[in-house]
């Protein structure tokens, strides 16, 4: 029998911890947010965990209800995991601890590792609220669903069911527009990124976000790296 971690104290930080708190539990949960994933993605999106951790830590996440394991869908052999209820439910506090966590991100490190589903869950914190609109992002071979609901936004890594906007293009176009704070107009007008949808969704999406929490030193000089040369011409 595995041995796990029990704090025991009458308190509901020490049992979230009791259920959440070992090494790698909170990002596999982070990455099931993107919805249903294979053994397969699990392992390869979180890159530095073993095969071995991985299995023990879906076993302890499945014996406690946060994630339930099922066949994928036809034509695919496998099985898939997700979220249940109370996998779910982390959802506003992780959403919190990555927004502490983000006072801390200066500038990745070589090793880092970067992926932009991550990026689109923090979304979820800079969301305005008030938009109802479904839409897919095609970000060079992934594909994610943005739907809008005037107090929520969910991110699923899937293709869009009915989307009112489709906007597509290379992963560096889509984080200068949602994280280094290039203007999303002006990457159209370029052609860096393709719009397939009307006007006002297209200008209600470019109004969606709030600024980024903070503005590591890293993102600020490339910004003024950017705005010299523009404003050298004028």
């Amino acid at each position: 029998m595995e041995n796990k971690r029990n704090y025991r104290q009458f308190c509901g930080l020490a049992r979230a911890l009791d259920r959440v708190g070992e090494r790698w539990t909170l990002l596999i949960v982070r990455n099931l947010l993107l919805g249903p994933k294979r053994y397969s993605d699990l392992l390869e999106g979180l890159p530095g965990i073993t095969t071995n951790l991985l299995a023990q830590r879906l076993r302890e996440l499945e014996r406690e209800g946060l994630v339930l394991r099922r066949a994928a869908p036809s034509p695919i052999r496998a099985h898939v995991y997700e979220l249940g209820d109370n996998g779910r439910a982390l959802e506003p506090a992780i959403m919190e601890l990555a927004r502490w966590g983000n006072r801390f991100m200066t500038s990745p490190d070589e090793d880092d590792t970067l992926n932009i589903g991550w990026g689109l869950l923090s979304l979820k914190r800079r969301y305005r609220g008030g938009l109802s609109l479904v839409a897919e992002f095609r970000i060079g071979e992934r594909c994610f669903e943005l739907v809008f609901d005037p107090g929520y936004l969910a991110v699923n890594e899937r293709p869009a069911a009915r989307p009112g906007i489709v906007v597509s293009g290379a992963l560096e176009d889509f984080r200068a527009w949602l994280f280094l704070g290039d203007k999303g107009a002006v990457l159209r007008q370029q052609r860096r990124l393709s719009v397939d949808g009307s006007d006002d969704d297209w200008a209600a999406l470019l109004e969606a976000f709030a600024p980024r929490e903070t503005w590591p030193e890293e993102l600020l000089a490339i910004q003024q790296r950017r705005a010299e040369p523009q404003s050298a011409s004028r």
